[in-house]
């Protein structure tokens, strides 16, 4: 089963230079070295070669006199509506202009897991029917348990003015009892990332 690594790297100083060294440093040194997991073995051998790896250790020093990075992460596993063909597709579609996406993180109700997989499910393929589409989602495995991140691709020009009324109030009421809280945020993919 596909593993799935969430990392949250956060910068200070933030400013354009520390990022673009940043962006530079993991484009070119990290991300050769990382893929998707098939299992938390896999995974576990990459980071420890990883960190093994002597031009990311002297680029890290270098770096670390400049700004410092701090990393938050989770492990994950795919969700049952998060089909490999959905992420293939995702994956093979590349425009002219880097996408933008939007990532919705869904806290579950003890016991709403099974529902909120049905439910999500049946929003994706009203969505995609309708050109919205959900490029992967997982659940957290280590990490905040009963949280679900979906990943979608956001329309070329989302809006998410007020309007009223719910054309999918079925789906989206039976949700909130099974997935009372949500976040949403915009995603950026960066130069190097295969879903740009």
């Amino acid at each position: 089963m596909t593993v799935f690594i969430e990392a949250i790297h956060t910068i200070r100083p933030i400013t354009n230079t520390a990022f673009d060294r940043y962006v530079e440093l993991y484009g070119n040194v990290v991300m050769p070295l990382l893929k998707r997991f098939e299992s938390m073995a896999a995974y576990e051998q990459a980071s420890a070669s990883l960190f093994r790896e002597p031009t990311l250790l002297s680029s890290f020093a270098a770096l670390a006199k400049e700004f410092s990075v701090t990393e938050s992460a989770k492990s994950a596993r795919p969700v049952p509506y998060a089909t490999e063909q959905r992420l293939e597709r995702a994956l093979a579609g590349r425009p002219a202009t880097p996408r933008q996406y939007v990532q919705a993180i869904l806290h579950l109700a003890p016991g709403g897991q099974a529902v909120a997989y049905g439910l999500i499910g049946r929003l994706a393929d009203q969505f995609e029917a309708a050109g919205v589409q959900l490029a992967t989602a997982y659940e957290t495995a280590i990490g905040q348990r009963g949280e679900v991140t979906d990943i979608w691709i956001a329309p070329a020009a989302p809006s998410f003015a007020y309007q009223p009324g719910d054309p999918m109030a079925e789906i989206t009421s039976a949700l909130r009892k099974a997935a009372p809280e949500e976040s949403m945020y915009f995603l950026n993919p960066l130069p190097y990332s295969p879903l740009q």
